[in-house]
């Protein structure tokens, strides 16, 4: 089988910082270690977000077969967890959304990175909700964010290895 990794974010260096794009810094912070992987490749869409449907239709049009994993932020789980999960909803994440649309299923393999706040004491996750998702979403990281994304981007990499060579139920069981 041959996974095809598809972080999703904005192109363009105005984006690059952004909590949408979060999927896309903890990649680049393993890329070079993902490209020593077996079974897999990695795939960036040029799109915008809300239009990833369309590039990962077009890729899977020219590569059939491939087991697709979307990596992308999760504006419900705290920043500096992710989550591996497979054959959910969008979550009104509008990437995923598009690429629901698309390919007219949702039997995936999705890692979320979380990017939501915690509450003051650190203890509970304060998810952005209605109008204020968006100025949230397309806000710029903060040097603590961008660790908190730096110092998980390790255990993504063990988590993907573990989506290749035994699954993503093993990956489930051991990083949920």
């Amino acid at each position: 089988m041959m996974y095809t990794f598809v972080p999703l974010g904005n192109p363009g260096k105005e984006y690059a910082r952004t909590r949408h794009n979060a999927g896309r810094f903890v990649i680049d912070r393993i890329e070079e270690d993902m490209q020593k992987l077996s079974s897999s490749e990695l795939f960036v869409p040029d799109t915008f977000m809300n239009e990833s449907g369309r590039a990962v239709a077009e890729y899977l049009r020219y590569h059939e077969g491939r087991e697709i994993v979307i990596v992308y932020d999760d504006k419900d789980l705290a920043v500096g967890t992710f989550r591996i999960a497979y054959d959910r909803g969008d979550g009104g994440h509008n990437g995923l959304k598009s690429i629901i649309e698309t390919l007219g299923r949702t039997d995936f393999i999705r890692i979320r990175i979380g990017i939501a706040p915690k509450d003051v004491d650190g203890q509970e996750v304060i998810a952005p909700h209605g109008e204020e998702v968006q100025d949230y979403v397309l806000g710029k990281l903060r040097d603590d964010e961008e660790e908190a994304l730096r110092s998980i981007a390790p255990r993504v990499l063990e988590a993907i290895k573990t989506i290749i060579e035994e699954g993503y139920q093993k990956a489930m069981e051991r990083c949920n």
